[in-house]
C-alpha cells in the first residue's frame, strides 16, 4: 500500500500524526521484532491482557477468511477486537474494538499516546499500528482477538502476540513480496509458518505439495494439534465434509468464487475445533447467507450503477498471479464472454505473470489508468507486455474516465457490459469510495 494511501485521512488531525508516523522509519517495510518489542515493553506489554486470539497468515484468502470469521462469530453473540490490513478507504477498517471499527477520537487519544511514549525511537508504521492496536484491545475486554498477519509471519509485527493464547489459520499460500520472503514457495512457506508456536491449533487450508511440507514440518516441530484441507476435512460440491464422514451444507454461502469455500471451511474448522468459538452446525447455512466481504469478487450496488445502468462494476483485490488464476476461473464459471478488465499494479508486482493470467481470461478489453493516486507500476510497462501477448488494451488518463470508457463499450447483442476492477487494493479501495460519492 502506498504511503499516500497510509496517510491521507479525512480528519486532519489523525492525517497529520499518520504522516508524523511515516517519517519514524525511512522504510515503509523492514521485517524484524525488535523495534515493536521495546515499544510494546513501554507500553506494559498489551500484548499479554488480550483475548485468545486466531491469528491468520497466508498469500491469498486472508482478508476473506477474517471477515467471515468476525460476522459469523457476531452472529454468535461473541464481542470481537479485530486488527486487519490494508484497508480499502479509511485506515480505521484495520482496527475494530468490540464489535465496532474505531472511531476517529479513540483512533486519535491513542496514536497520540503511543507517539509520546515511542518519543522518537526508530519504528516502522505497520509497528507503530499494531502496537497502538494491541494497547487499545488491551483497554476493553472482549470473547476473541481476530489478528491478520501483515506480511509474512516470522518477523512481521503481529507475531509478538501471546503465543499461548491464540490458535493459526494458514491461508492459500503463493508467490508474491518475493523481495521480502524469498523467491520459492518453499521460503515463503516457511516465513508464514513462523507464526506457530509451541502446542498451537492450526486450521491449514488447501496448499500445493511444496508449501504443505513446510507448514507440516513446521507444526510438528512446535506440536500443534492440526487440521489439514484434504486430510481432515475438505470441500466437495459445495459441502464441507469432516475426517469423520460428518458434512456441512454451504451451498447458501452469499461470497462469489469457488475458493470461498476453503476460505469459509477454515472459519467453520475453527469454530467447530475452538470451543471458546462453537457455532451450533445447524445454523451455519443461515449465518454463511448474510456474509458480505468488501473487495473480493463483489458487485457495485451504488452510484455507479445508477450513472452507468447497462454495465456490471465488480472488484477484487487480486494482485498476484495466483488471485488472477482464481479469478480466471470465477470468469469461466460464470460464463462470461468478453469481459472488460480496468488494471493497475504495485511497482514490486510480478505483472508478467499477472498479465499471463489476464490472456487466458481473454478480456473484451484491457484498460491500464495512466495517472493513479497511488504508486503504481506504469501503464507503458504494462501496455507493451499486455501488447507482446496480444491482449487488446488501452491507456485512459485517470480511474474516473477509465470507467466512463469501460461503460461506453457497446457490447454484443444489446448484453450488459460486465467489468472487473482489479490488481490493487488501492485501486478497489478507490472505486468503493468513488461509488459511494457519485
Amino acid at each position: 500500500m502506498s504511503i499516500y494511501k497510509l496517510t491521507n485521512h479525512s480528519n486532519p488531525k489523525i492525517d497529520k500524526i499518520l504522516k508524523t508516523i511515516v517519517r519514524l522509519h525511512p522504510d515503509e517495510i523492514n521485517l524484524s521484532l525488535h523495534r515493536i518489542k521495546n515499544l510494546l515493553k513501554k507500553l506494559d506489554n498489551p500484548q499479554n491482557k488480550l483475548p485468545f486470539a486466531i491469528h491468520i497468515a497466508g498469500t491469498n484468502g486472508k482478508g476473506s477468511i477474517v471477515t467471515a470469521l468476525y460476522k459469523l462469530q457476531k452472529l454468535n453473540r461473541k464481542i470481537v477486537h479485530v486488527y486487519r490490513s490494508p484497508h480499502l478507504v479509511s485506515i480505521n477498517e484495520r482496527i475494530i474494538v468490540a464489535n465496532k471499527i474505531i472511531s476517529d477520537e479513540s483512533l486519535l487519544q491513542a496514536l497520540t499516546y503511543v507517539y509520546k511514549v515511542n518519543k522518537l525511537n526508530t519504528i516502522t508504521f505497520f509497528e507503530f499500528l499494531t502496537a497502538t492496536a494491541f494497547y487499545i484491545f488491551s483497554k476493553l475486554k472482549a470473547d476473541l482477538l481476530i489478528c491478520e498477519v501483515g506480511l509474512g509471519g516470522t518477523y512481521d509485527a503481529t507475531n509478538t502476540l501471546n503465543h499461548k493464547k491464540k490458535a493459526c489459520i494458514i491461508s492459500s499460500i503463493g508467490l508474491d513480496h518475493k523481495e521480502y520472503l524469498g523467491n520459492s514457495i518453499k521460503k515463503i512457506a516457511n516465513e508464514k509458518s513462523g507464526i506457530l508456536k509451541k502446542n498451537n491449533l492450526l486450521i491449514c487450508s488447501h496448499q500445493n505439495k511444496s508449501a504443505l511440507n513446510v507448514v507440516k514440518k513446521a507444526s510438528l516441530m512446535n506440536k500443534c494439534k492440526t487440521f489439514f484441507y484434504g486430510k481432515d476435512w475438505h470441500i466437495k460440491n459445495k459441502n464441507l465434509y469432516f475426517k469423520n464422514g460428518n458434512k456441512i451444507n454451504l451451498s447458501n454461502l452469499s461470497l462469489e468464487g469457488n475458493h470461498q469455500y476453503k476460505n469459509i471451511g477454515c472459519v467453520i474448522m475453527a469454530c467447530n475445533n475452538l470451543r471458546k468459538l462453537r457455532i451450533g452446525h445447524e445454523k451455519i447455512p443461515d449465518y454463511i447467507s448474510k456474509l458480505k466481504v468488501e473487495g473480493r469478487l463483489h458487485k457495485l450496488n451504488g452510484h455507479l450503477r445508477s450513472r452507468y445502468p447497462n454495465t456490471d462494476f465488480w472488484v477484487d483485490c487480486a494482485h498476484n498471479a495466483l488471485g488472477f488464476q482464481v479469478l480466471r476461473k470465477w470468469v469461466l464459471k460464470k460464463q462470461i464472454s468478453r469481459i472488460i478488465i480496468i488494471l493497475s499494479l504495485g511497482i514490486r508486482k510480478d505483472y508478467k505473470a499477472i498479465l499471463k493470467q489476464i490472456k487466458k481470461i481473454n478480456p473484451k478489453f484491457l484498460v491500464l489508468i495512466r495517472k493513479t493516486n497511488f504508486s503504481s507500476r506504469s501503464a507503458k510497462d504494462l501496455y507493451v507486455e499486455a501488447s507482446r501477448l496480444k491482449i487488446k488494451c488501452k491507456i485512459i488518463n485517470s480511474t474516473l474516465e477509465t470507467i466512463e470508457f469501460a461503460a461506453s463499450i457497446k457490447s454484443r447483442y444489446n448484453a450488459r457490459n460486465i467489468c472487473l476492477i482489479a490488481g490493487s487494493i488501492n485501486l478497489v479501495g478507490e472505486i468503493i469510495n468513488q461509488d459511494k460519492l457519485i
